[in-house]
């Protein structure tokens, strides 16, 4: 997909890649067939059994090559002249034994610490409505949501968790749902509130989204919250597309 001209969006996705990079190891990857070295100051040294360096170095390829359509896009006069920065289209871009490596290689660090995590962390009994083996939510609108998320995750770049353990200011929650872009590392909350009926639940509501806005998590950017009366698929939809799939 091309973007606009916005020379401020190019310009921050550029200070995150910059900052990134810093993190990376110096070099670069040399893949030939099977094997993987580290080239150093003009020195190869082999890698092939160290997964964790190959996916540095390959993340590191990743982004050099988003840097340069980066830049390229803040220099552009109009929109004719902007390049393509999807993920699919990166990859698209390297050398041919780069796209042969796994897809993981190219996700941002984080990713790994999520994937380690129970799909759902709180021990609630309610639960009742099942999405798929290991995902089981308590109410119709949280399953319409999950169906939505789940069909979604499928087709692009991004993990859904239902319930994760999140600690904000030494807090920790249970957001309904977060879903987590593969490549940025990006975490959007998703919170249902579907029981402002119950005696307290709007106080607890407010409460929790003050922590939310205090934490950085900006409403309909970063943190989406649905009630009821927003519960139908096309609704569903229009967040997912707009909120979870738009950077």
């Amino acid at each position: 997909m091309k973007n606009i001209v916005n020379k401020n969006y190019y310009k921050k996705k550029l200070t995150t890649v910059d900052a990134e990079l810093l993190t990376l190891p110096t070099g670069n990857l040399i893949i030939r067939g099977k094997r993987c070295s580290h080239l150093v100051n003009g020195k190869e040294a082999s890698i092939t059994k160290n997964k964790k360096l190959i996916q540095l170095l390959c993340r590191k390829k990743y982004l050099l090559a988003l840097k340069k359509r980066l830049n390229k896009n803040i220099s552009a006069k109009s929109f004719s002249q902007l390049v393509d920065i999807t993920p699919e289209d990166i990859i698209r871009s390297l050398p041919a034994s780069f796209q042969k490596m796994p897809i993981s290689y190219f996700y941002h660090h984080s990713i790994e610490k999520w994937q380690a995590r129970p799909s759902k962390e709180n021990t609630y009994k309610g639960k009742k409505y099942e999405i798929k083996d290991d995902v089981v939510v308590r109410s119709k609108s949280e399953f319409m949501i999950g169906i939505r998320l789940e069909e979604y995750e499928n087709m692009y770049n991004f993990l859904y968790l239902y319930e994760p353990a999140i600690t904000l200011g030494g807090q920790t929650i249970y957001p309904d749902f977060i879903a987590i872009d593969l490549f940025t590392g990006m975490v959007t909350i998703w919170e249902h509130f579907g029981a402002l009926h119950e005696p307290g639940y709007e106080k607890e509501m407010n409460k929790k989204m003050e922590l939310y806005l205090k934490h950085g998590f900006i409403p309909f950017e970063t943190l989406i919250y649905t009630f009821e009366f927003d519960m139908n698929t096309r609704r569903i939809r229009d967040l997912i597309e707009n909120i979870i799939l738009a950077d």
